[in-house]
């Protein structure tokens, strides 16, 4: 029977009886008379599969043997007799394999997608949004938030208006929808959080660490916004709302009452009038919020002692805080709303993104109908123009709380980047998340406008009802209410309160708030989650367990913020650590994107990754009027913080209270805990760069060989530009874009091509 069987040029031939063996193509395989046959193919790559079987009486001479092995064949024991002979130093020398039975009839080739050339081999596939709309409607949860409603018209309240409004304004432009655009572009082409996406850049790890820390302060005090809003909607639920009036029988036990500097707005009190001796009046929604909702009134406060000249005197400033520990006892009645809060935050995260992005489809929408009808309620008040021209139009051009305040301008940098979320690593983490090719330049632009325009609406509604208010009893508009976290806690539920029916609108409003804080609170702990998910693939498998841990840590961590002196404690968090600290990160991871790696770089991925063509003048100006803003971006921050620095001021309480030395220490720790994280990961990442035998030192600021796309098939098509660019065009095996499922194996190419 013939046998098939393959000749080292790869044509087949069949089993020949011949006496001399069998040929083909020239070349003669010899035959070992009487010793078991083996035959195949040239193998390259050092691998043998001999079949053997004896045929007696099939094997003839064979002419490459010497005689003595024709000897030996007939019993012969001549010389060299059993000594080795051409077949078996061929043998030794070339292993063989047999040929395969597909070699000419191969099975059709699978598409390309099906083979995974990656480097990271068994990666598990990253989860995406189920649609483009949660991805849209997530951004807009998250850069659309509390900070519009309530942090946007308190720092305008506070810093002079319109004095505010223009830095606000540029450095938006400027500033704000430049990163907004390059944090989501960033993790939408790595699909990486925002520790995982520094291979770009091994000196910068420390900045998504750091961009993790601050996530994780704000997350812890942000939700403490989100406990007072579900306490005004429970305490609506009553004949009428209790702020309205002042009462002798505020709180859940009727234990708390105002006192006789408490006086209600109306048109029957159009002076303002209160019993207080000293003239010092406070509206009953004011009263209310510090009363019932803070305790503050039961802080313990103290006046400084100063020695001078073996002398005491007392000063007329009033500290807080000024005893460590001594913050009072916790309100346990707020507590079990902040406790609420947690659960359901919780709940809405317990399974990632999967269950988060179904939320924002009613957490990101419901609270614009909220906000236009106020806005329109607002605008129709008597009185309400002049509070709109006190946002729009600067008092003074000079002087404190002025344009040329640095600090203005240092506020206005620092609402930018608490309303927009950028550097706080949630728009890498939500970008991460999105479709490779998706338009996100569009989404970027539309998004950060749109931060813009809430931010206008909400400043519009709060100084329209201050304006009204200032004009039915004759005061300030500055001195209507102090100023602080409570501008939202009085000045709204004021508006409320004058609505028909206002226990539906009361309810109504602050369910608004606390959903604008829900979504930012899902970005806030999601990104935290996100760096330890991409730390460690299999914790993964315990999303709900990594949930709670975190959502539990942070609930106890904030339960100061619940004392009597909480009011004092969420205020040095909000001035340190979700502020300053992010102006030095956003420096940082600048510097690291656009300088280390490269503004031109850095914008050649993104047109490879929308597909944007560079043929044309417009799309010329386009690319390096971007790459000129990001290159400048770390100047302008820098120049802010240094001459706001030049021009520090320590923060206090309504420009009433103010703190000892010991607790800036404390502030000041709160912006190293998260920046300090820069510098020190750096040095460790040159360390070790300087010392693994396999790097060099510079290559700390060059991305490492995985960095790329996070989309397979995007990341061969990059690596095959990226090639050509460096050798020109490449062709077959060694084109990165190519997939080999049937000869990618070491030496073939060296072999066959």
């Amino acid at each position: 029977m013939p046998s098939r069987k393959s000749s080292r040029n790869h044509n087949d031939y069949p089993a020949s009886t011949s006496s001399r063996g069998y040929s083909n193509g020239g070349y003669t395989y010899p035959i070992v008379p009487g010793q078991p046959m083996h035959y195949g193919s040239y193998n390259p790559y050092g691998t043998a599969d001999r079949r053997q079987f004896n045929r007696d009486g099939l094997y003839n001479y064979d002419p490459y043997r010497r005689g003595e092995y024709a000897q030996s064949q007939n019993g012969g024991g001549g010389p060299g007799s059993g000594g080795p002979g051409v077949e078996d130093k061929w043998r030794n020398t070339y292993p063989y394999v047999p040929t395969s039975y597909y070699y000419h009839s191969p099975p059709p080739r699978p598409p390309p997608e099906s083979i995974d050339l990656e480097t990271e081999g068994g990666e598990d596939e990253r989860e995406n949004w189920g649609s483009k709309w949660e991805f849209i409607f997530s951004c807009v949860g998250l850069s659309v938030g509390i900070g519009n409603v309530w942090r946007f018209p308190t720092l305008a309240y506070e810093n002079g208006g319109g004095s505010f409004l223009i830095p606000y304004f540029i450095l938006l432009l400027f500033i704000g929808k430049p990163m907004y655009y390059m944090e989501l572009a960033l993790g939408q082409f790595a699909q990486r959080g925002p520790v995982s996406v520094w291979r770009l850049c091994p000196l910068g790890q420390g900045v998504g660490i750091a961009q993790c820390v601050v996530s994780c302060i704000v997350a812890i005090y942000y939700n403490v916004i989100m406990a007072y809003c579900l306490f005004y909607i429970f305490s609506s639920f009553a004949a009428e709302v209790p702020w309205s009036k002042c009462s002798k029988e505020w709180g859940y036990s009727a234990d708390i009452e105002s006192d006789d500097r408490c006086y209600e707005w109306s048109k029957d009190n159009p002076e303002a009038n209160c019993a207080a001796a000293d003239g010092k009046c406070q509206s009953s929604a004011e009263q209310y919020y510090e009363k019932v909702v803070l305790g503050i009134d039961k802080a313990f406060l103290s006046p400084t002692a100063e020695w001078t000249d073996d002398e005491t005197k007392i000063t007329n400033e009033t500290y807080a805080l000024t005893e460590l520990g001594n913050i009072g006892d916790i309100k346990w009645d707020i507590t079990l709303c902040l406790l609420l809060s947690w659960i359901i935050v919780f709940a809405c995260l317990v399974k990632g993104i999967k269950s988060s992005g179904k939320v924002v489809y009613f957490t990101a929408t419901f609270p614009y109908l909220l906000l236009l009808i106020l806005l329109v309620y607002g605008c129709t008040l008597d009185g309400a123009l002049e509070g709109v021209k006190e946002l729009f139009i600067p008092k003074t051009w000079s002087g404190p709380k002025s344009i040329q305040d640095p600090q203005v301008w240092r506020k206005a940098a620092e609402q930018m980047f608490f309303s927009l979320s950028v550097s706080w690593g949630g728009l890498i983490m939500f970008g991460s998340y999105n479709k490779f090719h998706h338009k996100v330049h569009v989404t970027a632009t539309v998004i950060s406008s749109l931060d813009f325009i809430t931010s206008i609406i909400a400043g519009v509604v709060i100084f329209s009802i201050l304006g009204a208010l200032s004009k039915e009893t004759g005061v300030p508009l500055g001195e209507i209410v102090k100023g602080g976290q409570g501008l939202a806690f009085i000045a709204y539920p004021t508006a409320l309160a004058r609505l028909p029916v206002p226990q539906v609108w009361a309810i109504m409003f602050f369910f608004m708030l606390f959903l604008l804080g829900l979504d930012s609170e899902f970005a806030l702990l999601e990104t935290v989650l996100t760096a330890f998910y991409d730390a460690f693939p299999s914790l993964k498998r315990y999303k709900p367990i990594m949930t709670f841990l975190l959502c539990m840590s942070c609930f106890l961590i904030s339960l100061p913020c619940m004392s009597y002196s909480g009011a004092f404690v969420f205020q040095i968090m909000d001035e340190y650590g979700g502020g300053m600290s992010v102006m030095w990160i956003a420096i940082f991871e600048v510097i690291g994107i656009m300088w280390f790696y490269g503004a031109n770089n850095f914008a050649k991925d993104l047109n490879f990754m929308l597909n944007i063509s560079m043929d044309g003048c417009w799309a010329w100006f386009r690319h390096y009027f971007m790459v000129i803003i990001w290159t400048l971006i770390p100047i302008f921050l820098i120049i802010i913080v240094g001459v706001s620095l030049a021009n520090w001021e320590q923060p206090d309480y309504a420009n009433e209270i103010k703190y000892p030395d010991w607790i800036h220490g404390i502030g000041y720790f709160l912006i190293l805990i998260a920046a300090a994280q820069i510098p020190i990961w750096a040095l460790f990442m040159t360390l070790y760069y300087l010392c693994a035998p396999s790097k060099r030192v510079s290559d700390v600021i060059r991305p490492t060989a995985d960095w790329g796309p996070g989309d397979k098939q995007a990341r061969k098509m990059y690596q095959a530009n990226k090639a050509a660019r460096q050798k020109g065009h490449l062709h077959g095996y060694e084109n990165p874009a190519m997939a080999y499922p049937y000869y990618n194996y070491a030496g073939y190419h060296s072999y066959h091509m």
